[in-house]
Order: C-alpha cells, then structure tokens, then sequence
C-alpha cells in the first residue's frame, strides 16, 4: 500500500515537470519572433563594438608571429618576422610600416632621419660588453647615456674562469690567441649567436670603453639623409640572405640588380636599411686604404675642421665609405646576415683576435661593409699621472689579477684634473677621432652647472688636512 502511494506521487511529479516544459515550449514560439529580433539585435552590437576597438584589441593581442614588412618594402606572410621589429630596447621607431603607404618620399625621409636619431640611433638595440669587474666602465657609460639620451643594455663580458679549451673552435694556429682575446671573441660571438638564432634586426655593439659627442643623436640624424644617398650613389642591392624564406635568398631569387628607375628609398622601420649591409662601423681605430674611393662626402657641423683623408684636407666633413678593413671593434653595427658569417668563420677556425678577424672578411669582401670618417665613436683612456695606468686600468685584454695604485705613486696629473674637471681623454691611437663635445669631458659641465675650477673645492686639501 505504502508503496503504490509513493509511486504514485513519483508519476505526478512527473506530470508536473513535463506540463511546465510544455508551457515553455508554447511560449517560446508564441515569442519566437520576438527572440529572433533580440538575437539579431545583439549579434549586430556585437559585430559593432569589436569593429570599434578593432585596433585596440589588435595591439592588446599581437603576437611576434604577425607579418611586417620586410626591408626595401616587400610583404611577404610566409616569411618569418623579426620580433618586435619596429621597437629597439626604448628606441620605439615612430610611424608603422601600415602608415607608410600613405607616406611621400619626403615624409619617410623625415620619420627615417628622425628614427636613426631615437634612443638607440635606429637600431633594434644598443649593447655594450663590460668585466663584471670593471665598475668604473659602466658608471662612465652611464653618465654618457644620462647626457645623449641613449638606451645601452649591458652584454656580460666572457671572463677568463669562462674559457675552457673543450668549448672554444678549432683552429690552425693553436697557441695565437691569449685567454683574453678568446673572452673578447666569445662575448661578441655571443651577440652574433642571439642574432642568428632569433633572426634580430641590427644591433650596434660597443666596447665597454666607448665614447661619442654629447649631440650624437643629432649627427646621427644628419647621418642618415647622406647615408641613403650613398647607397643609391654606389647603386647597392640587397646583400644575400640565406635565413628560412628570406625573399633576399639569391640562391633560391637570383641576384638583385639595381635600377635607376626605382632608387633605394627610406624605410622608417629599418632607418640605415640593413639588408644593403653586413656590418657598419660607427668606431674603429685604423681603416685600410682599400675601397678608399667609394666614398660620399658630407658637411658636418659636429666636425672639427682640418682632419686629412688620404692626404687631402677637409673642412667640417664627415666620409661615408666602403670599408678596406678596419681594426678594433670600438663600435659597429651588425645585421643578422652579418652575424651569420662571423659566426660561421669563426666557428670554422678561430685563428685570430675578433677585430682582425673582421679586417680580414672585410679585405677579402666575404662582409658588405661600411665605415665613417672620422669616426663617430671612439675610446675613452684614464689621462696620464692619476695612479689609473699603474692599475692596469686602460685595457683588459690581458686580464689577470691588478695591483692598486702604490701610496708613494707619481700622479702628477691631478693638478690637470682639478683643472678641467675631467679624468678622460680620448685614446692616443684613435688619431681620427673629432669630437666637437665630448661627452665625458663635459660631464661636469652639465651636470653640476658649474665651472671645471669648482671641483677644487671638494676635493682633499693636503695642507689644511680636511
């Protein structure tokens, strides 16, 4: 009895639920075209609102693997992108390759001149190789940096405990290279190895003990104008591009050849067009006289008059040139193709120092490159008489351990810097080097407001002993 009651209660249930889904089944459809009009409705707000803030959520939700432009304008979807292409390390290229369509020659002349005078000279980024030791370097690198408005990004040097014979290349000439230089090579083949793997635009690589004018964005600037028109002058084509669908893949393309008809033009995204070179030197210490000729010669105000290039006389000139070959790596600017060569050469055999190695591909024409005259950037040397040479301050490619300045220690050169309120001064062999301002031998200047004579009164007094 119980249990036929509790089955039927069960049914009724039943019956109840089932009524309530037909119910709302029926007034579904007698709604139906009611709903229709919401969803429709709905559906265009939608569409509405996502147009809208299309650009908006495009920026959001970029990823690297998004096509751009490739170098000398060529769209191509296949073909890889670089990361973050038209952004250096704070350098941010203004302009998007989307709005160079609309743009005049002249209007990407101007964004171009403007972009190789940003935070990083146009460059995806700006590192400089510096001892963990060598703490002096990255405060005067740092003040450099502070006055011009650059963005450097520290490149840890190789030191010597980090060389060990089993990882270093092979090489013909076993016993030439000092444990010094192999570091050197290796911190700089590390930058190459990050460019080749991630197929990155170019970087400027600067030795720890660079120095540049105060106003160097400014010639920069002034730079690129003459540099494009050097291109064009010496009719350049793309170098050959090997990387994976490079549309510059001469084996796969064939040879560029150049057309009066359609001249290099500026490309804001890539403001010293690198796909025309290997390596760009902004600094070095001697140039060879081969190629010597190649050459563009501009008017530059931040040049001091009277520099010789090959025995004729300049005025306040800057050369563009191709280089013969150059020694020290002070400051140059690689792209990934050129990253790719030095990389293979050296790994092939590493017989000698990283700067002749460089000179050598550069004589034999294995590297498109290309160099100024005087250079833009140069070395910075303790000036004599100050205890820093007894330290074995002015160079670290001998490495080993460093005694302090002996207490009984000649240092004559003190009375010079109570003077001018500096401790720097270009290096002796950088004969070429023409800096209008300095920007190390401004620093006081600049910084403190105040005449170089100033400095005098904080300093120790030895005859009062305060």
């Amino acid at each position: 009895m119980l249990l036929g009651e509790q089955t039927g209660t069960a049914a009724g249930h039943f019956s109840t639920i089932s009524s309530s889904i037909s119910a709302i089944i029926a007034h579904w459809r007698s709604y139906r075209h009611i709903h229709r009009i919401t969803l429709v409705i709905f559906v265009l707000l939608t569409i509405f609102v996502l147009e809208r803030f299309r650009s908006a959520l495009a920026s959001a939700f970029q990823t690297s693997t998004d096509p751009i432009a490739v170098p000398g304008g060529h769209q191509e979807n296949h073909y890889e992108p670089y990361p973050d292409a038209n952004q250096g390390a704070g350098g941010k290229h203004e302009g998007g390759s989307n709005k160079h369509e609309q743009m005049t020659p002249e209007q990407l002349l101007k964004l171009s001149q403007k972009n190789a005078g940003n935070s990083t000279l146009g460059f995806h980024a700006i590192k400089y190789i510096n001892m963990k030791a060598r703490y002096d370097r990255e405060d005067a690198m740092a003040l450099q940096a502070y006055m011009s408005g650059l963005k450097i990004e520290d490149s840890p040097a190789v030191e010597a405990d980090m060389i060990d014979p089993v990882g270093m290349p092979p090489t013909h000439r076993p016993g030439r290279l000092r444990t010094g230089e192999k570091g050197c090579w290796r911190a700089h083949a590390n930058i190459w190895s990050q460019m080749t793997r991630d197929r990155l635009p170019p970087i400027l690589i600067l030795e720890s003990d660079a120095a540049w004018d105060i106003d160097i964005r400014a010639i920069m600037s002034r730079l690129n104008t003459h540099f494009l028109d050097f291109l064009n002058q010496i009719n350049s084509t793309a170098v050959h591009d090997p990387s994976y669908q490079s549309p510059n893949n001469h084996n796969t393309h064939g040879p560029p050849s150049y057309s009066d008809a359609n001249p290099i033009q500026p490309n804001p995204d890539d403001p010293w067009l690198s796909e025309h070179w290997d390596l760009f030197s902004l600094g070095q210490c001697f140039e060879y006289s081969q190629d010597r000729e190649i050459k563009l010669v501009y008017e530059d105000e931040s040049v001091p008059a009277g520099k010789e290039y090959w025995g004729k006389k300049m005025g306040k000139e800057r050369v563009i040139r191709k280089s013969g070959g150059f020694t020290c790596t002070t400051a140059y600017a690689i792209s990934h193709t050129g990253a790719a060569k030095l990389l293979l050469r050296s790994a092939l055999d590493l017989d000698n120092p990283v700067d002749l190695l460089i000179r050598r591909m550069v004589m034999s024409r294995d590297l498109v490159a290309y160099s100024l005259f005087p250079p833009v950037i140069a070395q910075w040397e303790y000036i004599k008489g100050i205890g820093m040479t007894e330290r074995g301050a002015q160079s670290d490619i001998n490495g080993g351990k460093h005694s302090d300045t002996p207490e009984n220690a000649d240092m004559p050169g003190w009375k010079d810097v109570q003077e001018t309120a500096s401790i720097w001064q270009t290096k002796g062999h950088h004969h070429d080097v023409a800096f209008e301002k300095m920007a190390l031998k401004e620093a006081w200047t600049e910084i403190m407001r105040t005449e170089p004579e100033k400095l005098g009164e904080s300093l120790w007094n030895p005859q009062t002993g305060d």
